[in-house]
């Protein structure tokens, strides 16, 4: 009996499947396009340092 809960509950002819089904793709591409932008302001922020020559600064960028 929880076998066909299951089955029926997560077939793929549900009305709410069509929208969930998509949910991994556009999250996983929400996340990488925050962990882009949040990257690119983080090192917008920083200044380089001082003490070290301004060629590895912008090797390590």
């Amino acid at each position: 009996m929880a076998s066909a809960a299951v089955t029926a509950f997560l077939h793929p002819q549900a009305r709410w499947w069509g929208a969930v089904w998509p949910l991994p793709w556009w999250l996983a591409c929400l996340a990488a396009l925050a962990w882009a932008v949040l990257r690119a302001r983080e090192k917008a922020g920083r200044t380089p340092p001082q003490d070290s020559a301004r060629s590895d600064w912008e090797q390590a960028a």
